[in-house]
Parts: C-alpha cells; sequence; structure tokens
C-alpha cells in the first residue's frame, strides 16, 4: 500500500494530479488483494513533501479555501483575457501575477522562477476538497463549443494599503463586460483543473496544462486555465476590459483567494457608469475586428481556390 500511495503523492505532485481520486491495491482477509479508492487530497494533505512545496511556492490551503499571492501587473489599456496568471508574458492581459516572492533580479522575471507553481496550486485545491471539473473544449469538426464545468469558485483579492488598511474585493468586479454593458457578475468562474496535455507515443508524458501556459484564472474560455468563466462573453475575444480605478496600483503585493463559498469584501463599489463615448470607441473596435477577420477568412478561402 505504501508502494501505491506513494505513486499517488507523485502523480499529484508531478502531474497535476489528473484525478482526485487514484486506485490502490488492498490486502484483504484471506490474502487476496481487491480495487479500492485512494483519495488523493486526503494524500496531499498528509503529505511533507507536498507541505514544503506549498511553503516554497506561497501557497496554503483549507477546507474549500486557497491561496497564493503575487502581485498587481496590471497596467491599464486594452482587453483583459485573464484575472490570474503566472507568466509575465500575459501582463499586459492578466491583472494579478502570481509568484514566490518579489522577484529580486533585473528585467522580466524568467518563467524559471515561478516554475512548478500552478502545478502546486493545483494540487492545493484537490487538498482544500476542490473536486476537478471539465475544461473548457469544442469539436475541432463541428466546431461544437462545449462550456467549462466545475465547482463555483469566488476569486478574492486582499491587500494591505499604505496606511496600513487591510482590504478584500471580489476580482468580478474589477471586470466590465461588453455584451451585457455592465460589471461582470459574480458566481461563474469555476474549477475545472485545467487541460491534461499528453505529449502521446513515444514518451507518452502528461504535462498540466496550466503550468505549461502559466493561466490560473481565464475570463477568456480557456482549456488550460484551472478556473474558467460562464459568463455570457467568456466565448468572444476581447469581450472584458477592467476598471482600473477600482484596482490597487501596480506593483502591490496581494494575495489572491479562491473559496467555495462568498467571503466578506471590504471594497463596495458605485454602480458602473460607462459613457457613450467609451461605448462607442469599444463598437468602431469590434466592428474592425471583425472586418480584419472577414479580410483573413476571405484570403483564405482564395488560396484555397
Amino acid at each position: 500500500m505504501r508502494t501505491v500511495v506513494a505513486r499517488s503523492i507523485a502523480l499529484a505532485l508531478l502531474v497535476g494530479a489528473v484525478a482526485a481520486v487514484a486506485q490502490e491495491r488492498t490486502r484483504v482477509p484471506g490474502g487476496e488483494e481487491e480495487e479500492g479508492p485512494v483519495d488523493v487530497g486526503k494524500v496531499l494533505r498528509e503529505s511533507r513533501e507536498f507541505a514544503i512545496k506549498c511553503k516554497e511556492h506561497r501557497v496554503s490551503f483549507e477546507p474549500g479555501i486557497v491561496r497564493a499571492e503575487g502581485e498587481i501587473y496590471y497596467r491599464g489599456g486594452g482587453p483583459c483575457e485573464y484575472l490570474v496568471g503566472v507568466f509575465p508574458a500575459k501582463a499586459h492581459e492578466t491583472i494579478v501575477l502570481l509568484d514566490k516572492g518579489p522577484f529580486k533580479g533585473e528585467g522580466r522575471r524568467p518563467r524559471e522562477y515561478v516554475r512548478g507553481l500552478a502545478e502546486v496550486l493545483n494540487n492545493a485545491f484537490l487538498a482544500a476538497g476542490f473536486d476537478r471539473g471539465k475544461p473548457f473544449d469544442w469539436d475541432r469538426q463541428t466546431g461544437e463549443v462545449f462550456l467549462p464545468k466545475g465547482v463555483t469558485t469566488y476569486v478574492y483579492c486582499e491587500w494591505t494599503d499604505d496606511q496600513g488598511k487591510s482590504h478584500r474585493a471580489l476580482m468580478a468586479d474589477w471586470l466590465w463586460n461588453f455584451k451585457t454593458i455592465d460589471v461582470m457578475k459574480k458566481g461563474h468562474f469555476v474549477y475545472t483543473g485545467s487541460q491534461i496535455i499528453d505529449e502521446g507515443p513515444p514518451t507518452n508524458r502528461k504535462w498540466l496544462g496550466a503550468e505549461v501556459d502559466g493561466l490560473i484564472v481565464a475570463v477568456l474560455n480557456t482549456s488550460t486555465a484551472l478556473i474558467d468563466n460562464l459568463e455570457d462573453g467568456g466565448l468572444d475575444n476581447g469581450a472584458y476590459e477592467a476598471i482600473p480605478i477600482r484596482i490597487p496600483p501596480g506593483g502591490t503585493r496581494v494575495r489572491a483567494v479562491f473559496s467555495q463559498k462568498e467571503l466578506e469584501v471590504t471594497e463596495n463599489y458605485e454602480p458602473l457608469k460607462l459613457t457613450p463615448e467609451v461605448i462607442e470607441a469599444r463598437k468602431r473596435r469590434d466592428a474592425e475586428l471583425k472586418r480584419i477577420a472577414e479580410e483573413e477568412e476571405a484570403a483564405k478561402e482564395k488560396e484555397g481556390k
């Protein structure tokens, strides 16, 4: 049994725990062995190795709640496709980037600095009792879309301002949706556990998609994110924009909190008021993007002939 449990830990730590329950063989009276479930979440909670990894990556958990540290990276301007990520390559369209503490080097931090963070975070979700859902997907032949499924997850941001005052905000309140012309509604994020990427033959190695792409919370539906969006607009590239006045200054150290239940917040905002100029600007941009897409499609069809 110890060997099987060790393999369960290895699966969870190295591959991202593709399921919350693995199989073990247990000996029963008479000397026979039979299949029985191993609760990977329980294994992780009791694992000293996993506790060390959580401390290293500044991740913590309790039943129904996971926390991770990072900082505000959003600098304003353009669509916001991700609420929370890991890699700076997506920083221009992401609000919070998680890390293992402030980067001390020069320039943009390398991917190696946060390697393994997404995997540890995913395992923390399992240890906290989150059930893995189903990532966003689509049929490559028919184009049919399969929306993400999973446990409803409320995403919060906590920080302390220059005066030492503590804050907690629902991060959905930091976005507005062009399709609804309103702030993103709460309760639309679900924990999917990310797509598992299979290299196929000859190695057949499997990778957690969130670790490969560095995506934690997606606003634009993304199969490799750990948490995805169910609101109308999730399928549309550029449907969401941030509300900069509600977001702490860039560089502010924060804690991202992922909870199965709603938590009390300190930040309560006035109803969103968008000027006609803002709406018209969005309409013009969307029309231009549509025109470009149609021209590209027409060019492809022409080449095909």
